[in-house]
């Protein structure tokens, strides 16, 4: 890791957190990341207010602003607290002002109804191991090849290259191949190793390129995302699939089904509006 980009998003320096590197954003220069803003919340979250036997079900991120590349403070207010279930929300502020808002719903795990559900299947995804890696500085992505489609993804029309914004998701691009194995290996402050949760919030903005991205590259900037989560991960690896983009007018919203190694984990959705050529 190089020392512009070391091996996590921001230090803790005494009530603050500042950025590295690591943090900087695709969009503006000398702002941050969804991913690092986003995971920093989550940080603060689960360290705050998770604990054994508790499961973050819910966590909606807005992202109000491109929070600038300087130290940051989060502020958080519980909302709600029982015996089942806390509402908590979180707030990034940078010079007095909300940059990024949080609110997760956390819910105590009990026992499974006596009378079972039908279940959502295991995804037919290749093991990860079996896929040739495509390694980025922020995570292992191993693409599943366009041959295993679950349903059809075919383009509206053409596309043109030189109409859009650059592509972030490389070899990912074309829509046949809208499935990935992620691997994250990433701190979000230095010196806490990433919990199962946080693995996953990290990753979570990888749902906008996935499911936003025309075959040449992105026109969509997303205002926010929301983890729908009914366990924790479990092993290293994170299985995204496009599910569903629609749009209209510049706005547009993505579906993306999250599984691991065991099976389906939830959903994401993410919201986006059309971003002007870089």
């Amino acid at each position: 890791m190089s020392k512009d980009r070391p091996n996590h998003f921001f230090d803790a320096v005494d009530d603050h957190f500042v950025p590295t590197g690591a943090a900087r954003g695709y969009w503006v220069p000398g702002t941050l990341s969804g991913s690092a803003a986003a995971s920093l919340l989550g940080f603060v979250i689960e360290r705050n207010f998770c604990a054994p036997g508790w499961v973050p079900v819910r966590l909606s991120v807005d992202m109000l602003r491109m929070p600038p590349s300087a130290p940051l403070q989060v502020e958080t207010a519980v909302l709600h607290d029982s015996g089942r279930l806390k509402l908590v929300e979180a707030r990034l502020v940078a010079d007095g002002r909300v940059q990024t808002r949080a609110l997760a719903q956390i819910a105590r795990a009990t026992t499974q109804p006596a009378n079972p559900v039908w279940q959502s299947p295991r995804w037919p995804a290749p093991h990860p191991d079996s896929l040739p890696p495509q390694p980025h500085w922020r995570w292992d992505m191993r693409p599943i090849p366009g041959d295993h489609p679950r349903f059809d993804r075919s383009l509206p029309a053409p596309a043109e290259p030189a109409a859009g914004n650059p592509p972030v998701l490389g070899r990912l691009a074309p829509v046949g191949a809208r499935q990935a194995w992620l691997r994250v290996d990433m701190e979000v402050v230095g010196g806490h190793p990433l919990s199962p949760w946080l693995m996953l919030v990290t990753t979570a903005d990888f749902a906008s390129p996935l499911t936003h991205s025309s075959e040449f590259g992105i026109d969509f900037v997303n205002t926010d995302f929301t983890i729908h989560l009914h366990r924790l991960p479990q092993g290293r690896w994170l299985g995204y699939e496009l599910t569903g983009h629609s749009s209209a007018d510049g706005v547009a919203v993505g579906e993306a089904a999250i599984h691991d190694e065991q099976g389906p984990l939830g959903s994401i959705v993410v919201s986006a509006i059309a971003n002007a050529k870089r």
